[in-house]
């Protein structure tokens, strides 16, 4: 146990009345200290020219008389005697009348006494119980021997500065040590960033691998990502290091790199270890229409122009078909839209608010015929009233969010929301309990969970439905690749379509495969990512494609980004009844929140749907 004296403790005739002295303290710190020395190999000098007791080998010893002026040596002989009529106490002669006394004057008497004579510090008298005459007296004095009228004692040990080998007391004695008076800066500290200090003192400050640094890679054709294997972790960029992003496959090439644009042209261009990703993801041949095409690439030898690059049946020279409500052949016009869309909606007149006709209605999901029922509801038992809203605009009116299908779409989240963004992050009310994702392959735990479930039956004619949102997330893009990942979920339960199984209909290829995917394609065996900060749609903060601000969510200084505008298309059987829910929650803690915009949900009809996700851009 330690016991550590108050301030008050050496203050006042009280102290001394306690029986509590800086001499006898500082006695007991130079005994511990010369305890402590035996087993080393060093001569500590101290102030005066006398040396601390150190071992020169195992069992060795070596006497020091420091602060004693009589008594034990601590190796067995003596520092002095004292003289007849006074004895030895706390190392120091006491004459019988309590006065210290001289151990050299043989007769025994106080020679100090009536015959002081002038001290070399001060120029001022020497008493008997003042021996560097700075008028402190001796047993209250923490340097006895040397003048320190201030008994100034930087870290607090009860031994002055002016006679501490180690005034900050941060093991370094003061020869060796930067800066004596601060005990974060001594030989062998940790350097730290960006305090404009040498805290090592090794004659550098803002070292590279200092804590607090951030990895900077080298960047040899200027497009924002670096060279695997070049960085180092600096303070702040130099001149080789300039980048924080890597992953650059080809770093001799601006147009590929770890932000680049996947085009298709046969080439890896984002050097995700994918080609052409996202240009045919139908397999009909063509080209995504949102995609730039180079050539006649593998992927899509009939070239580019789909416009709906989720369906096969979709794409240029197909035949048009009337009333489908879709641009069959891709030339800008729907065939037969007179005859009307496979289903007639019916929306009440306001279409906003906090209702659940509100929330279908602001998703285009007004069928009163085909919708059976719908509620909200939150596997973690969170509160989620305030978590969701019908709203016809988020974030600033000059950004990307306008609704696809006027006037609103759905806001959900994983925390508390207001029409100009997000509010202060945290956790929705609730008791949380222990939930388990059991759609994640690491077992993650999932917090603030928010769920809209509708129950549905398809219409007539029906072969597919489709819905456009938008993911975003606080929790960009510092933490891709990390358990901390946010998720939203489409599922789909269907007797036929998914066997009465409940199955996750929304997901896409990965950002970065080899640090983390959510499965892998049993078809194809591609390597997928469910809808989260990990996905390849996840725009980085370097190339942000889709403006979200005044959401909250958007880069900054508190991080943020989104996927962009996405459709996720599924096939269904018509007539059957099935249940689609929209799941999204917080991965791994409630610290950072998420959310996704919801809106223009249709019905598909006139062919053959192949599910998928795919972006607007």
């Amino acid at each position: 146990m330690v016991h550590t004296l108050g301030p008050d403790t050496l203050r006042g005739p009280g102290a001394l009345a306690a029986g509590f002295s800086r001499l006898s303290i500082a006695l007991l710190g130079g005994a511990l200290m010369l305890a402590g020395a035996c087993g080393g190999d060093s001569v500590q000098t101290f102030p005066g020219g006398d040396t601390g007791r150190t071992d020169t080998g195992i069992g060795a010893c070596e006497p020091s008389c420091f602060f004693k002026t009589c008594g034990d040596d601590g190796c067995g002989g003596t520092c002095g005697t004292c003289g007849a009529g006074s004895t030895c106490e706390s190392f120091r002669c006491v004459a019988g009348d309590g006065a210290i006394t001289d151990p050299t004057d043989a007769s025994g008497s106080d020679a100090g006494v009536g015959s002081e004579t002038a001290s070399p510090d001060s120029g001022g008298p020497i008493s008997p119980q003042d021996n560097d005459g700075d008028g402190v007296l001796n047993n209250v004095d923490n340097c006895p021997e040397i003048y320190n009228p201030n008994q100034v004692d930087q870290d607090k040990d009860f031994l002055g500065d002016a006679c501490d080998p180690d005034m900050d007391g941060d093991g370094a004695i003061n020869e060796q040590d930067c800066d004596p008076l601060s005990p974060e800066v001594r030989p062998g500290a940790l350097e730290r960033c960006d305090n404009g200090i040498d805290d090592n003192c090794d004659g550098k400050t803002d070292d590279a691998n200092a804590l607090g640094c951030t990895d900077y890679f080298v960047d040899g054709d200027n497009d924002g990502s670096g060279l695997p294997g070049s960085s180092v972790c600096l303070c702040q960029k130099d001149t080789d290091h300039t980048v924080l992003v890597g992953g650059d496959c080809d770093d001799g090439n601006a147009a590929v790199g770890a932000l680049a644009k996947e085009t298709c042209d046969g080439v890896d261009n984002n050097c995700n270890l994918l080609t052409d990703e996202g240009c045919d993801d139908d397999g009909d041949g063509y080209c995504d229409s949102a995609m730039t095409v180079v050539g006649t690439p593998a992927v899509c030898p009939m070239g580019p122009g789909d416009c709906l690059d989720y369906s096969p049946t979709v794409h240029p020279g197909v035949a048009e078909i009337d009333g489908n409500g879709i641009d069959d052949d891709c030339d800008g016009t729907k065939g037969g839209e007179a005859g009307g869309p496979i289903a007639e909606k019916d929306c009440p007149l306001v279409c906003q608010g906090g209702t659940v006709e509100a929330a279908l209605c602001a998703m285009d999901l007004c069928y009163p015929d085909l919708v059976k029922s719908a509620k909200w509801q939150s596997p973690t038992s969170s509160t989620v009233s305030k978590a969701w809203q019908a709203i016809t605009h988020y974030g600033n009116s000059n950004n990307d969010l306008n609704p696809f299908a006027p006037p609103s779409y759905l806001l959900m989240g994983t925390g508390k929301w207001t029409d100009k963004g997000h509010e202060q992050p945290g956790a929705l009310p609730g008791p949380d309990p222990f939930v388990i994702d059991s759609f994640s392959k690491d077992a993650s735990v999932i917090h603030d969970a928010v769920e809209f479930s509708v129950d549905l039956v398809a219409p007539a004619g029906a072969t597919g439905f489709s819905i456009d949102y938008i993911f975003m997330s606080a929790e960009y893009e510092e933490y891709i690749g990390s358990q901390y990942n946010d998720k939203f979920y489409i599922l789909l339960t269907a007797p036929q379509t998914t066997s009465g199984k409940q199955s996750v209909i929304n997901s896409t290829v990965c950002s970065n495969p080899n640090s983390y995917y959510d499965g892998i394609d049993p078809s194809s065996g591609q390597k997928f990512c469910y809808i989260a900060i990990n996905t390849a749609f996840s725009e980085s903060c370097f190339n942000v494609k889709t403006n979200i601000s005044g959401t909250g969510y958007q880069c900054g200084l508190t991080g943020g980004s989104s996927t962009g505008w996405l459709t996720t298309t599924w096939p269904i059987q018509s007539g059957e009844a099935f249940n689609l829910t929209f799941h999204i929650h917080d991965t791994a803690d409630s610290d950072w929140d998420s959310s996704v915009l919801l809106d223009n949900f249709q019905w598909i009809g006139g062919g053959p749907v192949s599910g998928g996700t795919a972006s607007h851009n």
